[in-house]
């Protein structure tokens, strides 16, 4: 069967519109999964040795304090469930004290925290008591919850 100049040239005005919309789609989709990979960097990596599954907690405790200090928001998510907020930049903690291990099971550490003023004013600059507490988990001891007091 063949076509005439008259026919191709009808069925194509008639497919243009999908053409268009196609095209259109594919655009959009293409600029979201941009947008995407630009606001949703990956997670950095630890910049240190991750404590291995049969690390004692106190150990896996003092390399999460040691790591909140010098931001190493690799190492800090890497040691927290997903229960928790891992310690990052803001506030900036500058220094920390361990008080004692806490906790009717004692999987607790109470710190003495100094912190710069949080960005979002839930937490003023200075000193403060704060627990961070830990679970057993297939990987290792990890962050479960964290607050002050």
């Amino acid at each position: 069967m063949e076509s005439s100049p008259e026919s191709v040239a009808s069925t194509w005005q008639r497919a243009k519109p999908f053409v268009v919309a196609v095209a259109i789609a594919a655009g959009f989709a293409a600029a979201l999964g941009l947008a995407y990979v630009l606001l949703n960097p990956a997670a950095p990596a630890p910049r240190g040795r991750v404590p291995g599954a049969t690390a004692p907690m106190s150990t896996v405790a003092d390399v999460y304090m040691n790591a909140a200090k010098h931001e190493d928001c690799g190492m800090t998510r890497v040691l927290t469930t997903s229960n928790a907020t891992a310690w990052c930049d803001d506030p900036h903690l500058t220094s920390y004290r361990l008080v004692a291990r806490t906790g009717d099971d004692g999987q607790c550490m109470a710190y003495e925290i100094t912190t710069t003023a949080s960005t979002d004013g839930s937490m003023d600059a200075g000193s403060r008591g704060w627990s961070f507490c830990f679970v057993q988990t297939k990987a290792g001891w990890r962050l479960w919850d964290q607050g002050q007091g």
